[in-house]
This record gives C-alpha cells, structure tokens and sequence, in this order.
C-alpha cells in the first residue's frame, strides 16, 4: 500500500497533493477572494517578526525609479553630511572660499567642494588647508571610492538580474478541444528579443474544499519546448482523468479556484535559468471563447503581433 493510499485510510479525506502544492500547504489563503500569487509574480506573503534586513537585495529588486530616487538622495544627504564637517572645522581652512561672504555662501560652497572630493573631480579653485580639513577630505575621498564601487555593483546587478521575460495572456480560457471536448488554456510570449530555450510549464489546480485548500496538478498536452521563437498556447484537456472534468463555471467561483503557474527556461544572454511564476483567478478564466492568432506570415518573415496575445472570440 503506497503512501496516498495510507493516507486517506488513515484520515478519511482524499489526498490533497502535497507534493503539488508548490511548497504552500493546505492551511494556506483559506479567506475567500486571496490570492497565492499576486500578478507580479511574487508570492502573496508577507514577513513579519525576524525577518532579516537585507540591504543590497532589496536595492538590487526595487523598481528602476525608486533605485534611482534613492540614490540621488543619498548622495546628497552624503554630501551634506559631510559639507556639515567643513563648516564645523572652519570654512577658513578650505582656499578660495572668501571668509567676508555670507553663512550659506560658505555652506554652499562647502557643499560642492565635498562633492567635488568625493567624486575625485578637484577642479582647483578650493583646497584643504590644515591637518584637520586634509583628513576630513581624504575621508571623503575613499568614502567616495567605496560608494562608486558598490553604485557599480548595484547597477550590474540590476542589469544582469533576469527580468520577467515572460508575456501572459490577461486572462486563461475554456475553449473547444477536439470534436466535441474542453481545454483550459492560455497563452505565453517572450516580450524581448533574447534567446529563450528548453522552456517547460507546470500547472497546479488549486480550491477551497471543507476549509482547507487542495492542490492537484493538470497534465498538459504539451509541457516542454526546445526552442520559443514564437508564442505558446499551454493547453490543458479537460478529459475524464482530469480534476476539472465535472466541473462548471459556478464551481470554478464557488470553490474559488485558482491556477498556479510555473514557468522555466534558460536565457542564452545572460546565460542564466530563468524562473517565473503566474496565476490566474476563477474571476479571470472567461469560458467558451477561443485565442485569435497572433503570429502572421509575410513574404520573406514572420511576425508576431505582443499586443495581440491577450485577445479572444467568444463562441
């Protein structure tokens, strides 16, 4: 007697696939209307208590304009910081600052000779003077080396990070399969011009069922290209053997259902394992209707129309 079968003698209740459930576990988003997988990507969790403050990766996934917001402020905070220094050792201790000037003249001159120092530019016309201002400048100086470094770093990082490659259709559909069957599908497209290889797809039901949420995998008709040129239409059939073969679309909202989706492939620019995960909601599955093309045949190419992937005709 293998373990499934232990287990519901044991229990009384179906297996619920534990070694489907991706890693979440049956005790899970068990309110009606949450999600697992919000539509980033990013599993609907959040940390709280120990979690540990990670510095450098949350700079290297916050968005490009918050990178880039934080950094300019920092820099000048930096900056000011150390402006403050100058001031408090003696602006006269810094040539070409004229000492008859005004408090925030010499501030501000302070300010841009700090950031001249700390970026190594020294156009000349201000210079430490004194033991005092000559080290807060050689401070500044490697505290700008280290800074540059780590910006570097970060950029790098970001660059080379691998992105969400992969394009969704807005929604899943159920369309007609064969003479007279169902499929669930919906439709995948790589949105940039890299090289994307040995691609695979993994697709996880999952419900609420007596206040616990089951999972159960759905074989597709294909779950593995070699080469993605073009967009992929991932069909589930719904056959006998599947686990939406009785179901309709007031099941699909009254036992709020949800699609776990997996994505995996291998990126040839960067030369890297790419890994993205998508859900689709039982609010976000539209029923008998069936994906308009979205590659077309030209004299010497073809072309594949990006903004065409979400459309569909109704039947």
């Amino acid at each position: 007697m293998n373990l499934r079968n232990l287990r519901q003698r044991f229990t009384g209740t179906p297996d619920s696939g534990t070694a489907n459930d991706l890693g979440l576990g049956n005790k899970i988003a068990r309110q009606p209307g949450t999600r697992l997988i919000n539509d980033d990507g990013s599993f609907n969790v959040v940390r709280r208590g120990r979690s540990i403050f990670t510095p450098y990766q949350s700079l290297v996934e916050m968005s490009w304009p918050m990178f880039l917001l934080f950094s300019l402020l920092t820099y000048v905070v930096v900056n000011l910081f150390f402006a403050a220094g100058f001031l408090i050792i003696g602006t006269d201790s810094l040539s070409g600052i004229p000492q008859e000037t005004s408090f925030w003249h010499r501030a501000v001159s302070s300010f841009f000779f700090s950031i001249q120092t700390f970026t190594t530019v020294g156009y000349g016309d201000m210079a430490p003077v004194g033991m005092a201002a000559h080290a807060l400048a050689s401070f500044v100086a490697l505290f700008g080396w280290i800074a540059l470094a780590i910006v570097t770093g970060l950029f790098y990082a970001r660059f080379a990070r691998p992105q969400r490659l992969i394009l969704f259709s807005e929604y899943a559909i159920i369309a007609p399969y064969a003479e007279d069957g169902q499929s669930l599908q919906f439709r995948i497209a790589n949105k940039r011009d890299s090289h994307l290889i040995n691609v695979s797809a993994r697709v996880v039901l999952t419900w609420l069922e007596d206040g616990q949420r089951r999972f159960a995998p759905l074989e597709l008709e294909r779950d593995n290209v070699a080469l993605f040129p073009l967009n992929w239409t991932v069909v589930h059939p719904i056959t006998d053997e599947s686990p939406m073969a009785d179901w309709s679309e007031s099941d699909y909202c009254s036992r709020h259902s949800e699609l776990l989706i997996t994505i995996d492939g291998y990126d040839e620019t960067f030369a890297k394992n790419v890994h993205i995960n998508n859900s689709y909601l039982h609010n976000e599955i539209i029923w008998d209707a069936r994906f308009e093309p979205m590659y077309f045949e030209r004299e010497k190419t073809t072309e594949l129309h990006l903004d065409r992937i979400g459309r569909y005709i109704k039947q």
